[in-house]
């Protein structure tokens, strides 16, 4: 292939050279299309991502704080059921998911320089 067919609207001028006007213009386009992809592409990626992620954390941070409610709820309820706890009295529950969030913390902070 030579370089009149690679790159369009060349066409041969008398004495087989090339239309430099021509030539220049598709070289010059050519560049421009390949800094607009490395650039413009990788932007309309970046900000798709940005757009379906805010409504997806959005999504995931209301079901965990009604997850966690759920958690209480239910713990509240079956410590109801223990001798030593009035029914719907929830310090049980929260003694027991405190000390569960304790522990997982202090396991994170002891691995935090690690």
């Amino acid at each position: 292939m030579s370089d009149a067919d690679a790159l369009p609207n060349t066409k041969p001028v008398a004495g087989g050279e090339q239309d430099w006007p021509t030539t220049l213009t598709a070289t010059l386009v050519g560049y421009v299309d390949t800094v607009k992809g490395a650039t413009t592409g990788k932007a309309l990626v970046a900000s798709r991502m940005g757009v379906y992620f805010f409504p997806i954390a959005l999504i995931a941070m209301v079901l965990a704080i009604l997850l966690l409610i759920m958690v209480v709820r239910l713990l509240v309820v079956a410590t109801g059921y223990l001798p030593f706890v009035d029914e719907g009295n929830p310090w049980l529950a929260y003694l027991i998911l405190g000390s569960l969030f304790s522990a997982v913390g202090g396991f994170l902070w002891r691995k935090k320089d690690a």
